[in-house]
């Protein structure tokens, strides 16, 4: 992964930060990409390499100006990206008809639905620029099977698996991979926070959503697009 130049959103949470070791170990050039610069001081202080290859980036994806900031600070720091691994999203949940349900649906389809949206748009250019590359999006269970009191986080996240596949059968012809990671409940300080430590060893590990990471965006996924790829872990 040398030659690679990767955009990591959602960098300095409890996912991003093992997905971007992960890539930053395997060579890659990356920009970091997160709305706190705090964990951005953290991830840089986790990393002990090669402090050119990893650039940071505070900014609000959930708007069509923050993307194209984005996309345009990796181009200053590294050159033309190849790959996009999109980790930003946002979890809510509450009765359809609560007081806070018309927040929570705003606030998951600006994190789960419109970054993303942003985020593959803003991209298309650059790999159209470089001949091919890839996109890969964190979408979850939920979208697929829906549970009480989540209908605008599920909403959400099934509005992201249909932009995948739809973007996906637009860019295949040249050689633009569009895939999901669809993941279970994935073991991190706040989900363990939230739900106790007795159910964690059934969970998705980060590392295990970096291993998905690394083969979507591999030439051994060459065939693949359009994917929504299951990492449910034992949950």
């Amino acid at each position: 992964m040398n030659d690679r130049i990767v955009i990591i959103t959602g960098a300095a949470g409890g996912v991003g930060r093992t997905v971007t070791h992960r890539w930053l170990e395997a060579g890659a050039s990356v920009l970091a990409v997160d709305g706190s610069e705090r964990g951005h001081e953290v991830l840089r202080a986790e990393w002990s390499g090669d402090s050119e290859r990893l650039e940071t980036l505070a900014v609000d994806l959930t708007t069509e100006e923050g993307a194209a900031a984005m996309v345009a600070r990796a181009r200053e720091a590294f050159g033309v990206p190849d790959t996009l691994i999109h980790l930003v999203g946002g979890f809510a949940m509450g009765p359809i008809d609560g007081d806070d349900s018309v927040a929570n649906w705003e606030r998951m389809m600006a994190l789960n639905a419109y970054a993303p949206f942003h985020c593959f748009r803003a991209m298309v250019p650059a790999l159209r620029e470089r001949g091919g590359g890839w996109i890969v999006g964190l979408g979850s269970r939920s979208a697929d099977a829906p549970s009480a009191k989540m209908a605008a986080y599920a909403a959400s996240k099934a509005a992201l698996t249909a932009l995948a596949q739809s973007m996906a059968a637009e860019l295949r012809d040249v050689q633009i991979h569009v895939n999901l990671i669809l993941a279970s409940t994935i073991d991190t300080p706040a989900n363990r926070a939230a739900m106790g430590n007795e159910a964690a060893a059934k969970w998705v590990r980060p590392e295990d959503i970096a291993d998905a990471t690394m083969f979507l965006c591999s030439d051994q996924a060459h065939a693949v697009h359009g994917a929504t790829l299951e990492v449910y872990g034992r949950s």
